[in-house]
Order: C-alpha cells, then structure tokens, then sequence
C-alpha cells in the first residue's frame, strides 16, 4: 500500500514523498509547465508516433518526474505512473508527461527549499523556488 505526503505546494508545483509500507519510494514532482510540448518532448513515445498537428493543439504539459536514489523496479514504476496520471484532468488542450530520474543523494539532505531546487535542476525544471521567511511556509498551500 502507498501512501502521500505533499512536502510542498506553490501554484505550478507540488512535490509529494510516495511511502510505501512506511518508507519513502520515491519523491514526486507535478510540475504545471504552463506551455505546450518542447520539440524534446515530441521525440518521446508515444508522441513520437502522434500527428504533428494534434500533438500541437495541446496548449499545457504537466510534467510529472518520479525521482529516485536508484532505478524503481517495474512493479513500482508502474504503480506510481498509474497512480499520478490520474493526478492531471486530460483534455484536448491538456497532457502530461512522466519521466523517472535517478539521484543518488536524494535522502541525503532535509527538505527545504536548497534541496527542492537541486531536484528541480537534477529533473531539468526551469522553476526556481525562490527563498521566503519561513513564517510564510503556511501560506503557500493556500494559493
């Protein structure tokens, strides 16, 4: 059985902890690109294979990115990417996209905002969490 924890909400991007009987799998970023598919994207399966015009008619791509301090075993993968391709409402302007990536030190640093930015750059976000006080960390969810 897995489990959520959300470590962080911004208006474009949530990063959640995915524990599985009890322990941490992996962590997970749904970021909100507010853009169409980048010409990279569109060499990616299954898009590769798609019209060239209706890949273009779809004006915002999530990205989400299972991250984790090795490569997930099948069975995981395949839990988590069914699980949070339900996270984004597809429609014909919406799609998403799921990638895994592999830090090594992952669980080697606290979760706060240093942290959150280096996986951002490890997943090859251009979001930059920028530093609050932390007096406003409660604040952020109520976006």
């Amino acid at each position: 059985m897995i489990s959520l924890n959300r470590i962080l909400k911004l208006r474009d991007l949530e990063i959640f902890h995915v524990l599985k009987n009890g322990n941490i799998l992996s962590y997970v970023v749904i970021e909100d690109t507010r853009n169409p598919f980048t010409e990279e994207d569109k060499k990616l399966e299954p898009l590769c294979y798609m019209d060239e015009e209706d890949i273009n008619k779809i004006l915002n791509v999530f990205r989400i990115s299972l991250i984790n301090d090795e490569k997930l075993n099948e069975e995981d993968s395949i839990l988590l990417r069914s699980y949070f391709s339900d996270f984004v409402n597809n429609t014909n302007l919406t799609n998403f996209i799921i990638k895994e990536y592999i830090q090594e030190d992952l669980y080697d640093n606290e979760d706060d905002i240093k942290s959150f930015n280096k996986i951002l750059q490890n997943i090859g976000s251009n979001y930059i969490i920028e530093e609050f006080d932390e007096r406003n960390w409660i604040y952020l969810s109520q976006d």
